[in-house]
């Protein structure tokens, strides 16, 4: 994978091309920057400086700085306050927005990689991992290699990259789009987040073809409202498909729904009694249970139906979504007959079975909203035959509003409630816990263990044959993040290892 030369010349044309130089400082069009970075304190010499105002940080706070340690760097900025400061460079560039400059000099590093791929993008409050995971599975089993990218990290093959986020930075983002063209791989399905279409990460991306999978409370600590953050998504869908490219919305947003969505060419999908069109995508469940669904899709006069090993009805929903994307951008149908080859996403309502042999159901879902806790919970509900357990926390520096609202739907959809740490990061974990009990009204419904270890631990131990335990809040991550510390730590290890030993 080779880097394209960033010429200061160049890159003032990239900017004008797209409207965003405002002014610029050229004293050597020639010049070639060996790199780019936002963080002043990574900078290394011959490079370009990319300053944006943060959300804990301005870097325009550094350049006076930098005119002392790197005076030979080049600049980019977005404040015009800071104009002056920028003089003494050998390259400045004054932009209308930084992030968006970031994304699209990074593109242009990578020689524009997204011109060689088919993109496929999925939002949603719940359910975009899911889909990805299940576009790879279904074009992988039909011979199309596909990269994936979300929360599980990078995929390309059998190989697996890290992801600091669910949608990279500009700077990961094109390098890892730029390996999936360069390994000849034609096929890309990458979650979107609401934060990367309000920071602008996607740049130049259009995607060939677009879902909503679903829209509930998160992330109130990054966005003002409800609004606001149904305006991101909903941004990603009308702004960032081809002119040629499908839009799919699950039944789920209900009310959420844009009323002029079919006349931008907006589709949907969900369960049969919801009225359809003859476009959109119907399902019918006919069986349901942890290890399986039976299914039966529709889509005009045709339908398909086949066995899939997991079950779940936001699973399904997902499954749904994914094949509907597949068809819309290839044109194929992955034989129902193949269906239960598809495996099931890690930590996403996934059954261990060291537990079966106790004759308890211990489940791990990443379900860490309410309306993801609620429809986990009353799912488990209608599966269970004993009592319903859930063990559960909130993360620290997130959403505080949502705390109690968690805690009084485990009091309502629950038997047995264990409170606990999630990631606290820099808040004490015992006030999170409080925070989350304000929303119950039967205190003697739940149990507290700060240590998340020792609370799956009591409900494992204090189940009964035909229980069910839902550890959730985590999923698939295999870490806790504690103060400033990650540690290691796996809800399905930890759970694991307790059914082993009991």
């Amino acid at each position: 994978m080779v880097d394209r030369p960033l010429k200061a010349r160049s890159i003032v044309d990239l900017l004008q091309k797209a409207g965003l130089l405002l002014d610029v400082r050229l004293t050597a069009p020639e010049h070639i920057f060996t790199s780019f970075s936002t963080d002043s304190r990574r900078l290394e010499p011959q490079s370009l400086f990319l300053a944006y105002s943060g959300v804990k940080f301005d870097a325009h706070a550094a350049l006076s700085a930098l005119q002392v340690s790197h005076p030979e760097a080049g600049v980019l900025i977005e404040r015009a306050e800071s104009w002056p400061d920028c003089q003494n460079f050998p390259f400045a560039c004054l932009v209308t927005d930084t992030r968006e400059a970031w994304a699209l000099i990074a593109s242009y590093r990578h020689d524009f990689p997204q011109d060689h791929l088919q993109l496929i993008g999925v939002t949603g409050t719940n359910g975009k991992t899911s889909t990805v995971w299940y576009i790879r599975q279904i074009l992988e089993a039909q011979g199309l290699s596909c990269m994936t990218l979300g929360t599980l990290g990078v995929y390309l093959g059998k190989e697996k990259f890290p992801a600091q986020h669910t949608t990279p930075d500009p700077d990961d983002l094109f390098r890892y789009l730029a390996l999936a063209r360069d390994r000849g791989c034609k096929w890309v399905a990458m979650e979107v987040s609401s934060h990367a279409v309000v920071q602008k990460r996607l740049g130049p991306l259009r995607f060939d073809a677009v879902a909503f999978t679903s829209f509930s409370r998160d992330h109130l600590d990054f966005h003002p409202t409800m609004e606001d953050y149904f305006a991101a998504k909903w941004y990603f869908i009308t702004h960032f498909r081809k002119p040629s490219g499908i839009a799919w919305l699950s039944t789920a947003l209900g009310d959420w729904k844009p009323a002029n969505a079919g006349a931008l060419g907006c589709r949907s999908y969900g369960p049969m009694e919801v009225a359809h069109t003859p476009d959109d995508l119907s399902y019918t469940i006919e069986d349901m249970q942890l290890s399986h669904s039976d299914l039966i899709l529709r889509k005009g006069n045709r339908s398909w139906k086949g066995r899939l090993p997991f079950g779940g009805d936001f699973a399904i929903d997902n499954f749904v979504a994914a094949w509907a994307l597949v068809k819309s951008v290839t044109g194929l149908t992955l034989d129902p007959a193949r269906w239960s080859q598809i495996e099931a996403v890690p930590g996403r309502f996934e059954p261990l079975k060291a537990a079966f042999a106790h004759g308890l159901a211990v489940v791990i879902d990443y379900a860490h909203t309410p309306d993801a806790l609620e429809k986990t919970l009353a799912k488990l509900k209608d599966l269970t035959t004993g009592q319903l357990w859930v063990v559960f926390g909130c993360g620290g520096d997130r959403d505080k509003g949502k705390r109690p609202l968690m805690g009084r739907i485990a009091e309502q959809k629950a038997d047995r409630i264990v409170l606990t740490s999630d990631n606290p990061r820099s808040e004490n974990p015992l006030a999170i816990i409080q925070d989350i009990a304000g929303g119950l009204t039967q205190k003697e419904k739940a149990q507290i263990e700060v240590d998340r270890h020792k609370a799956i631990g009591l409900a494992l131990e204090g189940a009964q044959k035909g229980d069910t335990i839902l550890i959730a809040g985590k999923g698939h991550e295999d870490y806790q993040i504690i103060g400033q510390q990650r540690l290691d730590f796996d809800d399905k290890k930890v759970a694991t290892a307790w059914l082993e030993k009991a």
